[in-house]
């Protein structure tokens, strides 16, 4: 009897668990909106901030292989890339930056390895009963 009711508890515990987390990752994400300046900061006004360091930025992000053959699927081969980015000013190049560094790629990363551990974690408890 014992044995039962420990069962129970536990098969109580992975469905709370279970409905848990869908409910949690089930809900959109909410979000705020607000105005954004008319006018954009020059790139010299930001601290820290110079034309080499944007362009890092930049070159760090075009060295991933996914948006190279983005870029190259729009018809952009690298000689055209390069132009034109040299071409840009000094403010866009910090625009661009700027752009880069907030967009995080496999943003959802955390959110899934917290589903496999849960998943894994349920499985472990289930098994163990």
């Amino acid at each position: 009897m014992k044995i039962r009711s420990r069962q129970a508890a536990v098969r109580s515990l992975v469905w709370t668990l279970i409905l848990a987390t869908t409910a949690l990752f089930a809900a959109p994400p909410s979000g705020w909106a607000s105005l954004a300046p008319a006018d954009l900061q020059p790139a010299a006004s930001v601290p820290g901030a110079t034309r080499a360091d944007d362009m890092k930025t930049v070159s760090k992000a075009l060295e991933s292989k996914a948006l190279r053959g983005r870029l190259a699927s729009m018809g952009l081969d690298e000689k055209e890339i390069d132009s034109r980015l040299k071409n840009l000013s000094d403010q866009e190049v910090h625009q661009l930056a700027t752009k880069l560094e907030a967009v995080r790629p496999g943003g959802l990363i955390e959110a899934v390895l917290v589903i496999v551990v849960l998943v894994l974690l349920i499985l472990y408890l289930v098994k163990r009963v």
